[in-house]
């Protein structure tokens, strides 16, 4: 009766966990993508799912069930674990198992053996059985390859501390990984209500002076928050016309959302990072392909002189996760309003008032790339 109970809750849990980060899908629709994508359910999986059920205790370790769209305070006595499976004499984790766990996103492509993991847009690109991986877009070398087990993708332990030390805390305990917690402050949901400024910090305010004024709407930007800011900006690339790529952006309404999307062209969908890009390609400017290298792009900008076409970048708040790293970005198009990629509050391309609890909480600076 008691495993009936915990399988009844691990699935409420499933269905609930990405909701809460904001910017990722709902499992519902992940496992949906996976199934496409060629992750069979096998028994070896089912074993260990169950392995890391028993560990977790179910609902135990999940999401808020009344609104798993609300941040929630957490403790930093959170813990989630995360069973290890030794294989040859090394210890792995299941890949999905960490990216469900830590309220990751995750793509694997079985045509070209590559697994796709982050937010919003896929930070961490590992290939089976090659220790070339790459985090950012920058080449990293692991130990050790991912490997294939069970039709699972298998991280080995030795690779986690590459890929994931800036964004999680975690310690070995015998055969299990136990990531802590974070302290993390009531934010409100995804789609809650609009709020009026009045003059706080975290108001967004239109610069005056924007050029393109009057026809569509600005960014906002706000101070450094992270240590990447501290890093020298790449030069503005050219002048374009704000409200063109605006309107450019509007025809792509509805358009679905898909992590890990190959270019508009060849998948028809875009993730935060890929609609960016291809609206700001098609002004001539290029634009590096995730969210957190985009954040390296353009001069920064104060989120109280935000102008249209300015990029906004968020974090995507999470239990088990730093707040401190860019997980999503959007185009502001003024008047305190942004387009952007995402499944939520929507799915797909949309226009989201950013003038609420959540989205002036969970942002972190905004970059002009052009004028």
């Amino acid at each position: 009766m008691r495993n009936v109970w915990r399988r009844s809750a691990l699935m409420l849990l499933s269905a609930a966990i990405i909701v809460v980060s904001g910017c990722g899908p709902q499992v519902s629709q992940e496992q949906q993508q996976s199934k496409q994508q060629g992750i069979p359910s096998t028994n070896g999986y089912a074993a260990d799912r169950q392995k890391s059920e028993n560990l977790n205790g179910g609902m135990a370790n999940g999401s808020s069930e009344a609104n798993p769209g609300t941040l929630r305070v957490q403790s930093t006595q959170d813990e989630v674990t995360i069973p290890l499976v030794t294989i040859g004499g090394k210890d792995y984790v299941i890949g999905s198992d960490f990216a469900h766990s830590l309220e990751y996103n995750y793509q694997w492509n079985a045509g070209s053996n590559v697994f796709q993991i982050g937010e919003n847009d896929a930070t961490v690109e590992l290939k089976i059985g090659s220790t070339n991986a790459l985090k950012e877009e920058v080449p990293v070398t692991l130990s050790d390859p991912p490997i294939l087990q069970n039709s699972q993708v298998h991280i080995p332990v030795s690779a986690i501390a590459t890929l994931f030390s800036e964004e999680i805390a975690y310690e070995l305990r015998g055969k299990n990984m136990v990531v802590r917690g974070t302290d993390i402050a009531a934010i409100g949901a995804i789609d809650g209500p609009e709020e009026a400024n009045t003059g706080s910090e975290l108001d967004f305010e239109d610069d005056p002076n924007d050029p393109f004024k009057g026809d569509e709407g600005t960014d906002p930007l706000e101070a450094p928050t992270a240590n990447y800011l501290d890093e020298p900006a790449i030069p503005v690339i050219k002048n374009i016309d704000m409200n063109a790529l605006i309107r450019q952006g509007k025809r792509y309404l509805g358009i679905d959302y898909l992590f890990g999307a190959d270019p508009y062209p060849q998948s028809g969908r875009f993730d935060c990072s890929r609609y960016t890009q291809y609206l700001f390609g098609k002004q001539n400017v290029k634009l590096n392909r995730l969210a957190r290298s985009q954040a390296k792009q353009g001069v920064f900008v104060p989120r109280k002189s935000l102008r249209k076409g300015d990029l906004m970048f968020f974090y995507v708040p999470g239990r088990f996760r730093t707040n401190r790293t860019v997980g999503h970005v959007g185009i502001y198009m003024g008047n305190q309003k942004m387009i952007h990629s995402s499944p939520l509050p929507k799915n797909g391309v949309q226009i989201t008032n950013i003038n609420k609890a959540y989205w002036k909480r969970t942002y972190l600076q905004a970059r002009r790339v052009a004028y």
